[in-house]
């Protein structure tokens, strides 16, 4: 069977076998042992590889892992699905990326419920933080950063929109013979290289609530409209409904004008979201208590679970 170093072996028994010899064969071609190597040595020899994880229960990255990213057009980040290993922790996870315990939870709002090993746990990979070349003697200390292309991606695309890059010369360096004018989608190309030892926190991005972003269009609608309006305050009960469209953020209000913009605060969940008035409050169904009538999206974006909860609106 031929295998070659640069391949990771699809059988767990031959991944653990790489994860073994790999550094070995760096030094050796290297004439030296980098720092720490008889550490990873000795850990790659007494723990058990896991089929598709990433890591093992010691280490969240090995020198054998590659790190394949999409490119989020919604946030402008480049995020990485990572596979946890026996004994691996979300609270590690989070550190050893860089992130807090709060944004792993707005990047996987369901790892809320909990998780198990084998669980994807995705997390953002900070353009910062990747290196287009290292010295020799830190081979054993990187892993390739490769991501997919789309459907009509360009490579002078990719450099600029997903890696902020003024031309493509870095991607052609790191990918020799890649001919711009024959890129199938799904070809996968090398963008950098990721240290295995984590993620400064301070060069990693903002993560920001997922539907807040989705919000945005209405947030800018709102600061751009109400700015020098006088606006109403009403605080109380939301109750809310699954009729209507699921994908739209409406209210239904007792006074606001049919057509406006309404300001929403949840104080649980910190979040405040911006819906659009389209009916008014059916006297016959909610009583006077309910101030305010939010549709399924908002329920999501909330996290509600009771039928009413409380809320502080602002609106004309």
């Amino acid at each position: 069977m031929e295998f070659r170093f640069g391949a990771l072996p699809a059988s767990p028994y031959l991944r653990w076998v790489y994860d073994l010899v790999y550094p070995l064969y760096c030094c050796h071609h290297m004439g030296t042992f980098p720092k720490y190597f008889l550490l990873l040595f000795f850990a790659a020899c007494f723990s058990t590889p896991e089929a598709g994880a990433t890591g093992d229960s010691l280490y969240f990255l090995l020198p054998s892992d590659t790190v394949v990213v999409r490119f989020d057009a919604l946030s402008g980040h480049l995020l990485f699905d990572h596979q946890l290993a026996p004994r691996q922790t979300l609270y590690g996870a989070a550190r050893f990326y860089g992130h807090s315990l709060n944004d792993i939870y707005r990047l996987n709002p369901e790892l809320q419920l909990g998780y198990k090993p084998g669980t994807r746990v995705t997390v953002s990979i900070p353009k910062a933080a990747l290196r287009p070349s290292f010295s020799r003697d830190s081979l054993a200390w990187y892993v390739p950063v490769r991501y997919r292309l789309s459907p009509g991606e360009t490579l002078y695309g990719l450099s600029r929109r997903t890696l902020s890059q003024p031309n493509d010369s870095l991607i052609r360096k790191l990918n020799p013979g890649v001919n711009p004018q024959d890129l199938e989608p799904g070809r996968v190309l090398t963008i950098g290289y990721l240290r295995i030892d984590g993620i400064d926190p301070d060069s990693q991005v903002k993560i920001e609530d997922r539907y807040v972003l989705q919000n945005r269009d209405l947030r800018l609608e709102w600061d751009t409209t109400m700015s020098e309006r006088r606006l109403k305050y009403t605080n109380g009960k939301a109750a809310w409904t699954n009729r209507g469209d699921q994908n739209k953020w409406m209210v239904l209000h007792r006074t606001a004008p049919i057509g406006s913009i309404i300001e929403i605060e949840d104080p649980r969940s910190r979040k405040t979201i911006y819906a659009e008035v389209v009916a008014r409050i059916p006297e016959e169904v909610y009583d006077s208590r309910v101030v305010l009538v939010v549709s399924p999206r908002l329920v999501r974006a909330f996290g509600v679970r009771d039928k009413e909860f409380y809320v502080r609106t602002r609106h004309l």
